[in-house]
């Protein structure tokens, strides 16, 4: 159980060293890019890195994943139920965890997206 437990800091560590990635996105110019390209690049990454990892639904995600597998883990009749419910929410968690990953990698990308297009560059993605 104890295993179980400190397992937990490390997805969130995980979770928020992947939370820059959307934020640095390049994105595609469909057309030449102005004198201030560069700078409002910056500006816009600096917008979407400033952005909370864990938003309410990177939680949300994340208690759905924990509640779907603490009750896979509590129908194993293998392990005492403590251990069915711990081991299952915390396969759940990394589950939830992965995919909230990619929500908020995909959020940042289009937070710089936006905001080019809002500076009047031709963005596509």
């Amino acid at each position: 159980m104890k295993r179980i437990a400190c397992l937990l800091p490390a997805l969130m560590l995980a979770l928020s060293a992947c939370s820059g990635t959307g934020a640095s996105h390049h994105p595609i110019v469909s057309g030449k890019s102005g004198p201030t390209y560069d700078s409002d690049l910056q500006s816009c990454q600096n917008l979407a890195q400033s952005q909370p990892v864990m938003s309410p639904d990177t939680r949300t995600t994340l208690a759905k994943g924990a509640v779907l597998g603490a009750v896979v883990g509590l129908a194993d009749d293998g392990v005492s139920n403590a251990e069915g419910l711990a081991a299952g929410a915390l396969a759940g968690m990394i589950g939830g965890g992965l995919a909230a990953e990619k929500d908020l990698r995909d959020s940042l990308k289009a937070i710089v997206v936006q905001c080019m297009r809002d500076k009047g560059h031709p963005v596509v993605g």
